[in-house]
């Protein structure tokens, strides 16, 4: 079973081992500790069986803008809707917050986690050029979470 909870200071070993392990530039463990602090209650892990498998980080903007600052999964675990959970988790976070919706960047290579996003209702909405270094470009893709308009 898949148990989703705050992170906490003793996760950021295994945090940081998954973040290091699925991005080609990670953020520092500095920064990951650090939202601890700056995510507000928006920073969740997934265990099995008592182990870190995947994590969510997010931040309110302006009031109402859920971002996802960074969604990572054990690449041992990935294919088995972990990371479907954590991001219904985070929306639903994101909901008791007032947002009206979620968005994130996702780098244009990477079509494994372009289809996930598409799954849970994202919908493509801009490049960001350059977004990961020269020639690398970032998707925005984001997900309204009332069905309302959100201009």
């Amino acid at each position: 079973m898949i148990l989703i909870s705050d992170a906490s200071e003793n996760d950021l070993d295994e945090i940081y081992r998954i973040e290091v392990n699925s991005f080609e530039k990670p953020y520092p463990y500095s920064l990951l500790r650090a939202y601890l602090v700056l995510a507000d209650g928006l920073y969740l892990t997934a265990k099995y069986d008592g182990k870190i498998i995947g994590y969510v980080i997010g931040i309110i903007q302006n009031g109402y803008r859920g971002h996802i600052v960074s969604i990572a999964v054990d690449k041992a675990y990935r294919k088995r809707g972990i990371g479907s959970i954590l991001l219904k988790s985070i929306e639903e976070k994101f909901k008791i917050k007032n947002a009206k919706y979620s968005y994130l960047e996702v780098d244009l290579r990477n079509r494994e986690a372009i289809s996930l996003y598409w799954k849970n209702g994202y919908i493509s909405t801009y490049l960001r050029k350059n977004y990961y270094g020269r020639g690398k470009h970032a998707l925005i893709m984001v997900k309204n979470l009332y069905n309302i308009n959100i201009d």
